[in-house]
């Protein structure tokens, strides 16, 4: 435990097995608060340490007196001193851009009618999930997100399971797709409520795991009378694109300064830790070109060496200069590096632009809502 006084109350940072309680005491009694829970979070193959903040709160008779900012600020000091490369949130609108945070991740929903998802035949059995079947349906998620960016890393005897399913107070109920052998080879997390038919997640891969899950979530819909069937996923999700032959409609949200946010915590660490996935990106005609970046978070330069991409830190002359914000973005696949150009923001010979485009494409990250804090 840590802590640092004031007059008007006392900052108390407590280690807890799931991560970090920061709290703002008076007289022994926390007014204001949030927690700081470790996630390892998905670039490619690379893979870096996100401190997700979460649980923000005050008390209502001791709000709009700064209460909240001061536990904010000490929970980036914690992150910084503890090794974080990254912080994510998922927050109120024009708040926690005050911090740093922007907003780099965006919300799915997809949806289609239960009339024309009863056309796909279920081809094997299912049944509920069962506590025996975590480290199968780990096992299944990581092969299928082996590559998402944003997504959790789930470890088979830590992951604690499906908590949540489409918002923060429904639960998840979750159906599983069986093999000729009784295999676990696909399931699909659904929100356990009579209001709606929403999957939040679906595992698993081929046409007789996909037919088998859409044919659950119609007979489902069917016996709540839902005309539709919600799907919270990415719409490049395999599920998805098996899903678009029966029709399916799409909406994207990208929202203004809320919801998925994120910050650079350390742009070193952040940087070194991309490295394997930079390296892969890296075009080899383009092995000569340095690109060197400049920020108010730090500064350095990406290049090629016999081992790969590396960063060095430091200044370098010719170099893009970027609000961290941006960079964040950046990192996500939120925005591309060629938007920027074309908005004036950045200005790079054409192939340094090229370099830049091909380390930091624009892509659909997704926290799914089991990871989520």
């Amino acid at each position: 435990m840590a802590a640092t006084g004031q007059s008007h109350g006392q900052i108390v940072c407590t280690r807890w097995e799931d991560g970090w309680r920061v709290t703002l005491d008076r007289e022994g009694e926390a007014i204001s608060w949030c927690s700081v829970v470790p996630r390892t979070m998905r670039f490619g193959c690379s893979r870096l340490w996100v401190g997700g903040i979460g649980g923000v709160g005050t008390r209502p008779d001791e709000r709009r007196r700064g209460h909240a900012r001061r536990v904010l600020e000490a929970a980036l000091e914690l992150m910084g001193r503890e090794g974080f490369d990254l912080s994510f949130l998922h927050g109120i609108q024009d708040f926690y851009h005050k911090f740093g945070y922007v907003t780099c991740m965006p919300e799915y929903e997809l949806w289609m009618n239960t009339r024309d998802a009863e056309r796909a035949e279920a081809s094997a059995p299912t049944r509920r999930l069962r506590p025996g079947d975590l480290p199968r349906i780990v096992a299944l998620y990581e092969r299928d997100n082996a590559e998402r960016v944003g997504s959790a890393v789930r470890t088979p005897g830590h992951w604690r399971g499906f908590r949540v399913g489409t918002w923060w107070t429904i639960r998840a109920a979750v159906q599983v797709v069986l093999d000729t052998g009784g295999t676990v080879a696909g399931y699909v997390v659904y929100d356990d409520t009579e209001e709606a038919c929403r999957a939040s997640e679906v595992g698993g891969q081929g046409e007789q795991v996909y037919a088998t899950v859409l044919n659950f979530l119609a007979r489902r819909a069917i016996r709540l009378r839902r005309e539709r069937i919600g799907l919270y996923l990415p719409e490049d999700h395999p599920f998805a694109v098996y899903a678009r032959q029966y029709g399916l409609r799409s909406q994207t949200l990208f929202p203004r300064v809320e919801k998925g946010m994120g910050r650079i915590i350390d742009l070193q660490r952040c940087m070194q830790h991309l490295s394997s996935e930079l390296s892969r990106r890296w075009p080899p005609h383009l092995r000569s070109e340095v690109l060197a970046l400049h920020t108010p978070i730090g500064s350095g330069r990406l290049r090629w060496t016999a081992a790969g991409a590396v960063w060095e830190n430091g200044r370098h002359a010719g170099g893009v200069s970027l609000a961290q914000e941006t960079l964040t973005q950046l990192f996500f696949g939120y925005v591309r590096p060629s938007d920027l150009a074309n908005w004036g923001r950045v200005r790079l010979s054409p192939r340094r632009q090229e370099l830049f485009d091909a380390l930091f494409p624009m892509q659909l990250a997704q926290l799914w809502w089991a990871d989520r804090f």
